[in-house]
């Protein structure tokens, strides 16, 4: 019997156990979706016999908000894609000598992926760059406190990711994997002129900063997470406790085909507006509480045809990569977590402490919602702040005056 035989029995075991926490986990996760959107049916169906019309009722916003031009918050700018041209396309072109030569430079100055990204900057590009990723219904504009914040020292950018906000948004599913993504951010990390930045995200944009983080430690300086588990501690988290994807059961009913997008419509995004500004789910701090202008901010790529589609595709994606093996983060961690969370389980931000290698604070906000760094902006800022400058201690409880709760910091020897 040969060697490649034994080794192949010998892990037969290890495929089975793979195997079946493959379709245990996959089971759990379209169980859920079909129980959540068995709910939401019935929910339709109840609202459409009461008011059909307003029900089955949306606008397409025309004309982009003032909030999302508001030149205090920074500078507009575009990233380009790289114009690919194969050797036989060269030949044959009409671009030659001294014209070929700097239209190659100038494409070798794009990005990779052939699309265009929006962000907004601010403070001076010779600075350290900060790195913001937003998550959903999100876009550039739920940084607005932390670019200004932080531009006096830093570079700060924050992107509309692909598929948001002015950023171009590919039809397929396919654009949207993971190393996709992952390029996305080393690209535009390298056309801002930088080599690494402090990378910080929050919701799908923090769990997009994980998933970096490991495949690219010498990009990031510092990682700063805000409610986006480890991705293999939520997974863990719902292995162990399947109910636990009851909490977070949208991620699970995003997985269908169209009916997302059509129940997030309804009710001129009603759902959409419930997320940010509603009584369970939305900013909970009063003097933070999104305006109607700026919520208007978020709805209005939204509301345009294939506007939820591209964002949907973020969840669609990263799910199903939930089985990668993950190793262990080398970079210095900080993880916010707003303790009113009521879209993903709190408990989910201490199984990442197996993950790390190097130090990892995490923090909790006590009365604080999902939305933390929109919620409680000067909480969030100053944590970041203690954070960049070292200031952090082993355990320790912050002042009741910025209404932060308990910080506990894991440091491996």
């Amino acid at each position: 019997m040969s060697n490649s035989v034994i080794v192949d029995l010998l892990l037969v075991p290890t495929r089975l156990c793979l195997w079946f926490q493959s379709v245990l986990y996959w089971f759990l996760v379209y169980g859920t979706a079909g129980l959540t959107a068995g709910l939401v049916l019935t929910r339709i169906a109840w609202r459409a016999l009461k008011d059909p019309y307003g029900t089955f009722h949306w606008t397409v916003r025309k004309k982009q908000p003032a909030c999302l031009r508001d030149p205090t918050l920074g500078k507009h700018g575009y990233l380009w894609g790289r114009v690919r041209i194969d050797r036989s396309e060269r030949e044959n072109t009409a671009i030659i000598g001294i014209t070929f030569a700097i239209f190659t430079f100038y494409c070798s100055q794009q990005l990779s992926s052939g699309l265009r990204f929006h962000y907004v900057t601010k403070g001076d590009s010779r600075n350290p760059l900060m790195l913001f990723l937003h998550g959903f219904p999100e876009n550039w504009y739920s940084w607005r406190y932390q670019l200004c914040g932080f531009s006096g020292q830093y570079h700060t950018v924050a992107m509309d990711l692909r598929g948001c906000g002015d950023s171009d948004a590919p039809s397929q599913l396919e654009d949207y994997s993971l190393e996709k993504l992952c390029h996305d951010i080393r690209d535009a990390i390298d056309e801002l002129g930088h080599t690494s930045c402090v990378l910080v995200g929050h919701d799908w944009g923090g769990m997009l900063a994980w998933h970096f983080t490991l495949e690219r430690p010498d990009m990031v300086q510092r990682l700063v997470i805000m409610n986006a588990p480890h991705p293999a501690s939520w997974l863990d988290a719902v292995l162990r406790r399947p109910s636990e994807l009851l909490r977070c059961g949208h991620a699970c009913f995003f997985q269908l085909p169209a009916l997302p997008e059509f129940t997030l419509s309804l009710e001129d995004f009603k759902l959409v507006r419930s997320l940010l500004c509603g009584g369970r789910g939305g900013i909970r701090n009063r003097a933070r509480r999104l305006t109607e202008a700026q919520l208007e901010g978020y709805l209005y790529r939204l509301s345009q045809p294939g506007g939820l589609t591209a964002p949907l595709n973020y969840y669609r994606s990263l799910l199903s990569n939930a089985l990668y093996k993950h190793q262990e983060v080398e970079v210095p961690c900080l993880l916010i977590w707003g303790e009113a969370d009521s879209i993903l389980v709190e408990g989910m931000s201490g199984g990442t402490r197996p993950y790390a290698r190097g130090s990892v604070t995490l923090h909790t906000i006590p009365g604080c919602s999902h939305w933390v760094q929109q919620d409680q902006p000067e909480t969030v800022n100053q944590l970041l702040w203690e954070f960049l400058l070292d200031r952090e201690k082993d355990v320790e409880r912050c002042s009741s005056r910025r209404g932060a709760g308990w910080a506990i910091k894991w440091t491996r020897e």
